[in-house]
């Protein structure tokens, strides 16, 4: 017996890549799963970003609802920041919401720390050095005695870009190996899996796509090889339905948008004395391998400088003259008074405050290319409903749709687009972005054989799951059962259960500083922070 339905993701994959590699005939397995299922676009929350996006997918509700609104974001009522983890998701997620089905969950993001189900948890996505990141945790003992750790986690560039080339391939045929071990050893029904690295290929190598160099077809190669360790999934269980998802899409990353020095041009934001410090900067410089001998020999300096960077992520600024400050996705803040701890900005006055920085915003343009940084702008309340509204930020912009990403943290400057900056520890920069539109490719005995099919949404991927394993779907999920994606007949036969509400999850305290220290310097190598 094996897992009767597999949702596979390949994290920020897109047609545009997808779809000449499979006129091409370069991707077999993923063709053969189109050619007897179903296909079709796959729109994203806002901000279109791994964690939040892929919490979306598994708990059906967008980030009001279960309270992950990115990666790092700015802690309620103060200046300061933070990672999210998987205890500040406050919706119950797939794996919650069924009673009597075995899972396996495998390194899907915002599941770290992991922790009791029904089967066997892996959530080695966002897990610091050395942490136990398996639930029970003998299956990581196990895990650990037949394949290298590193090539089961998420992988930085830590060496040449060659070298994480070879990293990604390497890590894909590995997790594939594991990933079918672990659903037979495991006795999951259910698989949520995750791989991240076609997103790590296209943020790194897309501007070497076409080019006559070692790098000139690297993210084809990991499509294709994420394509291999795919149809190996699908051969070793062929009775089981299969989901191949993703949480966004990505295209070609223009440039990096310095609003904080836009806003301090407009007097909407004022910087300070304050810069960030002499040891975060050294701290940075160091390539990894140094960085982490520097963390063996001063274990509390290295903390130091990795805390000192995050306290300033926001921005060098004078808070008690600043009226609107950035996040770390595109997310801004008004200075409130009330809400922040040096608020400016009377709440009588935001909605004209917030009237007044859209126009503007909409209207910024990027003068190498005379063509507009955002392509929206999203009001709070436009785009977000739940319990966790009121952490959402006043004004989400749409700078992925056009190419660009905004950068916080900056410093003073006249220029508020430049070139993607080089990352710490790989002199490298990013230079593709994530786009708002991912891929859905289904197949199996109850899936449709509809060909190409309109867009769905991320949260549309919960409610279809639950109706496929013929569990019940709560009533208050945001997304809906996409019943084109289901075979009419078994459909018929197997009508969707609707059920009451969900009951929410309790937030727990998040990382630990050391923790928290780890995943910072992992996320800056990989270029989510500055």
């Amino acid at each position: 017996m094996g897992p009767r339905l597999i949702v596979l993701g390949w994290d920020s994959a897109t047609f545009d890549v997808i779809d000449p590699l499979l006129d091409a005939g370069r991707l077999p397995a993923l063709a053969s799963l189109i050619e007897r299922g179903t296909k079709a676009p796959l729109r994203s929350t806002w901000p279109p970003m791994t964690d939040c996006a892929w919490t979306s997918v598994f708990t059906g509700r967008n980030p009001g609802g279960h309270g992950i609104f990115g990666s790092w974001y700015r802690a309620p009522g103060s200046y300061a920041c933070r990672y999210y983890s998987s205890r500040d998701r406050r919706a119950p997620a797939l794996w919650e919401l069924t009673q009597g089905e075995r899972h396996l969950v495998w390194n899907v993001p915002m599941a770290f720390p992991p922790n009791e189900i029904d089967g066997v948890m892996v959530a080695g996505y966002g897990a610091p050095p050395g942490s136990t990141f398996c639930v029970p945790a003998e299956f990581q003992s196990k895990l650990a005695d037949k394949w290298p750790v590193e090539d089961l986690l998420d992988r930085a560039p830590h060496g040449s870009l060659e070298d994480f080339l070879a990293d990604l391939l390497r890590g894909l045929e590995t997790q594939a190996d594991a990933l079918i071990w672990a659903m037979r050893e495991s006795g999951a029904e259910v698989v949520e899996a995750v791989w991240p690295h076609v997103d790590r290929a296209q943020h790194f190598f897309w501007s070497a796509r076409g080019s006559e160099g070692p790098l000139g077809d690297a993210i084809e190669r990991v499509y294709e090889a994420t394509d291999r360790a795919s149809g190996r999934i699908v051969e070793a269980f062929p009775d089981a339905d299969v989901i191949v998802i993703s949480d966004h899409g990505a295209g070609p990353l223009h440039g990096d948008v310095n609003l904080g020095a836009w806003l301090a041009h407009r007097g909407d934001a004022a910087y300070g004395s304050g810069r960030r410090s002499l040891l975060a900067s050294l701290g940075w410089a160091l390539p990894p391998a140094a960085r982490k001998a520097a963390k063996r020999v001063a274990p509390g300096l290295a903390r130091r400088a990795v805390g000192a960077s995050l306290t300033g992520q926001l921005g060098p600024f004078d808070w008690s003259r600043t009226t609107a400050f950035m996040g770390f996705h595109g997310d801004l803040w008004l200075n409130l008074r009330g809400r922040e701890p040096n608020g400016t900005v009377d709440p009588a006055d935001a909605d004209g405050v917030l009237d007044g920085l859209t126009g503007d915003l909409l209207a910024l343009g990027d003068p190498r290319r005379d063509e507009p940084v955002f392509a929206a702008v999203h009001r709070r309340d436009d785009i977000y409903s739940g319990p966790a509204l009121g952490t959402a930020p006043d004004l989400m912009l749409d700078s992925w749709s056009n190419g660009y990403r905004v950068a916080p943290g900056r410093g003073p400057s006249r220029e508020y687009v430049t070139d993607p900056h080089a990352l710490s520890g790989v002199s490298e920069p990013w230079s593709s972005d994530h786009r708002p539109t991912g891929i859905l490719v289904a197949a199996g005995p109850h899936i449709a054989r509809a060909g190409s099919i309109d867009a769905l949404h991320l949260y549309d991927i919960c409610p279809t799951v639950l109706a496929l394993i013929e569990s019940d779907v709560p009533a208050d999920l945001d997304g809906r059962v996409a019943t084109e994606v289901i075979d009419e007949g078994w459909l018929n036969d197997h009508p969707v259960r609707t059920g009451g509400s969900t009951s929410p999850r309790a937030s727990e305290p998040g990382y630990s500083g050391d923790e928290a220290a780890a995943v910072a310097e992992h996320l800056r190598d990989l270029g989510y922070i500055e």
